[in-house]
């Protein structure tokens, strides 16, 4: 990645500021964007101070066009292009039963998970484009495949922008720039913990002992990490991965939805 710009959004804890740290580690120069100033500066420090490379933070909300505008424009002026996008930010929709249904929660999941998302990512490949060619990896859900019950909103919303994907990989091909989806599958950190407390809430058992029985759940017999999701992203926008593009990807230690 020596010489390239990566552009990732979403670059909060877990994932986000994996992918940040793998690109810059690898070479790359990186303009990292999220909606909260203060921690997205704290990570733009922590990262250049790891790697030794140059990290933009923006401040950008994929809910607001013209913040994905500025977003793309931004990076563009500071960096003088960008070879690699990699789309992280998701808006979760709640837990609301069709019955119950809330648009204004549906408008905001639609808002951030396809268009703000593919505003970013239609942009970018234009900069690439014009670069020679270039990478742009989405984020997918389990939620796709299994449709879990009151989450009609993330899950709708994440299979248009799956959908979406691999358009957009049809379209943009000729121009050297690949899309892809990446999916995990339970990924460590806060958020798999508060959903693994809300499990042993109902079955009363510790955070531990539902991670433990998850775990067993998958044919490595474990539960993926940010690292694991962010290597197989920088291998899918390095040359390694020149011949990829179109499809989704499950980082998931072999568990299958149900």
């Amino acid at each position: 990645m020596d010489g390239k710009v990566a552009l990732v959004v979403g670059a909060g804890a877990g994932i986000g500021r994996s992918c940040a740290l793998a690109f810059a580690r690898e070479g790359a120069d990186v303009v990292v964007a999220a909606r909260r100033k203060e921690p997205l500066e704290e990570l733009a420090v922590e990262v250049s101070s790891l790697t030794g490379r140059r990290i933009e933070p923006v401040v950008a909300d994929l809910a607001d066009m013209a913040s994905c505008t500025a977003l793309v424009d931004a990076a563009v002026e500071c960096m003088g292009g960008i070879d690699v996008l990699v789309c992280v930010a998701t808006a979760g929709g709640g837990q609301i039963p069709m019955d119950e249904v809330d648009w204004e929660v549906w408008q905001r999941a639609w808002q951030v998970n396809v268009l703000g998302t593919f505003e970013v990512s239609r942009l970018a490949a234009r900069s690439m484009a014009e670069r020679g060619g270039g990478a742009i990896v989405h984020t997918g859900t389990f939620g796709t495949h299994s449709l879990p019950a009151r989450q009609a909103a993330y899950t709708s919303t994440k299979q248009a922008a799956l959908s979406a994907s691999k358009t957009l990989a049809k379209e943009v091909g000729p121009k050297g720039v690949r899309v892809n989806t990446v999916t995990p599958g339970y990924t460590t950190g806060d958020d798999l913990d508060g959903l693994f407390r809300q499990v042993g809430e109902r079955t009363g058992e510790t955070l531990e002992e539902v991670s433990a029985r998850m775990a067993k759940t998958a044919a490595l017999r474990r539960h993926v990490t940010p690292e694991d999701i962010a290597e197989t992203v920088l291998f899918l926008c390095s040359d390694r991965g020149k011949g990829i593009t179109g499809v989704e990807i499950p980082v998931t230690a072999g568990q299958h939805p149900l």
